[in-house]
C-alpha cells in the first residue's frame, strides 16, 4: 500500500467525518434552541392565587351581610330586595361564613353558619354597567339541606 491512497483515504474518512460532526453539532444546537423557546402551559387548578370572579363573589358577601344586619347597602343590594326586606324583615344571624363560590357567570353560593345551624344560599346577581359596582344582589335563595331517604 502506498503512501498516497493511504492519504486519500484517511482524508475521505476525516472528511466524512467532519461532516458527519457538523451534522451532529447543528442539530444539536437547534434542538437546544428549540428546548429553550418552547412554550409551556400550566393548569393551575383552585387555590387563592387564580381567583375567580372575585367581584361577584365580595358583592354576594357584602350584600348578605347587609341584609341579614338589617342595613342592606342600595348600591349592592337590588331595589326590589330592599322593598321586600323592609316589609318583611330578613331574620339571619350570621356567626361564620365558611365559604363564598362563584357558581356561573351572574351567581354564587354562600355557606354560613347561624345559631348553629349550617345554611347555604344561592345568590343571583344582576350585571350592568349602570351599576356602581357592575353587580346587586337580584335573588336570595335558601338551598335546603336534603333529608336522609329511608
Amino acid at each position: 500500500m502506498s503512501y498516497d491512497k493511504f492519504e486519500a483515504s484517511f482524508t475521505k474518512e476525516n472528511k466524512s467525518l467532519k461532516v458527519l460532526l457538523v451534522t451532529n453539532v447543528a442539530v444539536a444546537i437547534l434542538l437546544t434552541v428549540s428546548l429553550y423557546f418552547q412554550r409551556r402551559y400550566f393548569i393551575y387548578k383552585g387555590g387563592p392565587i387564580m381567583e375567580e370572579r372575585p367581584l361577584a363573589e365580595e358583592i354576594c358577601r357584602q350584600g348578605l351581610v347587609g341584609l341579614a344586619e338589617g342595613s342592606p347597602n342600595p348600591y349592592l343590594v337590588s331595589q326590589g330586595i330592599i322593598d321586600l326586606v323592609n316589609s318583611d324583615p330578613f331574620d339571619l344571624k350570621i356567626d361564620k361564613i365558611y365559604q363564598v363560590q362563584s357558581l356561573e357567570k351572574g351567581a354564587c353560593k354562600i355557606v354560613l353558619q347561624s345559631e348553629g345551624k349550617l345554611l347555604a344560599f344561592k345568590i343571583i346577581l344582576a350585571g350592568s354597567n349602570l351599576n356602581p359596582f357592575y353587580y346587586k344582589l337580584l335573588q336570595l335563595d335558601e338551598i335546603p339541606a336534603k333529608e336522609k331517604e329511608e
